[in-house]
C-alpha cells in the first residue's frame, strides 16, 4: 500500500497537478480581490463570499478531472494490471489510491485558508470551520470520482457523471423544497406525486453537499446551520460506502 500511495503522489507531481491547482487558486483569489475592490459597500464580505465559491469550483473541477483521467490512464496503459500482480488485494489497492488522493486534496483545500487570510483578511473561527468543511467535501469528491472512474470506461463520461452527482448533491434539497411546496410541476396530480416522490428519494440518499463550505461562515463567523460535526458524520458515512462500491466493482472485473 505504501508503494501505491507514493506512486500516486509521484504521478501527481509529474503531471504538475498541484502547481496547476495552485495557479488556478491564485487566479480565483485574485478575482475575489477584484470583486472586493469594485464593490461600493461591504467589499470584504463580497470578496470572501465570492472567494469561497471560486475556490470550491477550482478544487472540485480540478480533483474530479485529475482523478478520473489518472485512473483511466491506468487502464489504458495496463498499469493497473501490473500493480495488481503484486501482493496487494484489490480492496487495499482502492484504499491506497483513495488515501493518496484524499491527502493531496486535503492539503490543497487547507492551503486556501491562509490564502483567504492573507488576501482578503478572513479571520476568526468562521474561516477555520469553512476550511475544515472544505477538506471534508473534497474527501467525498475524491471518493465519488474514484468510483466513477473505476466503474465507467470513458474518462470524459466519468468526469461528467461525477460532476452530475456533485451538482445533484448540492441542489437536491432545493428541488425537494419545491416539490414539498404547494407549487406543482404539472396540472396532472399524478405527475406531481411522482415528481415529489422521486425528489424525496433522491434527496434522502444524497449527501448534503450544500452544507459544506458555506460562505456565510467566512463573512459572519461560525454557526447558522449544521456544524462540522454533522458534516464529519456525513463524510464518515458516504466515503466508506463509495469505497466499498469501488472495491466491489473492481473485484468483479477480470484483468
Amino acid at each position: 500500500m505504501r508503494a501505491t500511495f507514493r506512486y500516486v503522489f509521484l504521478t501527481a507531481i509529474r503531471d504538475r497537478f498541484p502547481i496547476a491547482i495552485l495557479a488556478a487558486l491564485i487566479v480565483a483569489i485574485a478575482l475575489s480581490v477584484l470583486v472586493a475592490g469594485s464593490t461600493l459597500s461591504e467589499g470584504q464580505q463580497a470578496g470572501l463570499a465570492y472567494g469561497g465559491e471560486f475556490i470550491r469550483a477550482v478544487l472540485v473541477l480540478g480533483l474530479v478531472t485529475f482523478v478520473c483521467f489518472h485512473v483511466r490512464r491506468l487502464h489504458d496503459t495496463r498499469e493497473i494490471e501490473a500493480i495488481l500482480t503484486r501482493p496487494i488485494s484489490r480492496t487495499a489497492f482502492v484504499i491506497a489510491y483513495y488515501a493518496a488522493f484524499s491527502v493531496l486534496a486535503g492539503l490543497l483545500a487547507a492551503i486556501t485558508v491562509p490564502m483567504l487570510v492573507a488576501a482578503l483578511g478572513a479571520h476568526g473561527w468562521g474561516v477555520l470551520e469553512w476550511g475544515a468543511s472544505m477538506v471534508l467535501e473534497v474527501w467525498i469528491v475524491c471518493a465519488l470520482s474514484l468510483f466513477c472512474a473505476m466503474a465507467l470506461e470513458s474518462a470524459t463520461a466519468a468526469v461528467m457523471v461525477a460532476l452530475g452527482f456533485y451538482v445533484l448533491g448540492r441542489t437536491a434539497q432545493f428541488f425537494l423544497a419545491i416539490a414539498l411546496s404547494n407549487l406543482g410541476v404539472s396540472e396532472n396530480e399524478g405527475i406531481n406525486i411522482t415528481f415529489r416522490s422521486t425528489i424525496s428519494v433522491i434527496a434522502s440518499i444524497m449527501p448534503r453537499l450544500d452544507l459544506f463550505g458555506q460562505s456565510r461562515w467566512l463573512v459572519y463567523g461560525p454557526g447558522g446551520g449544521w456544524g462540522v460535526e454533522i458534516l464529519l458524520l456525513q463524510t464518515a458515512i458516504y466515503v466508506p460506502l463509495l469505497l466499498f462500491a469501488t472495491a466491489r466493482d473492481l473485484h468483479v472485473r477480470k484483468f
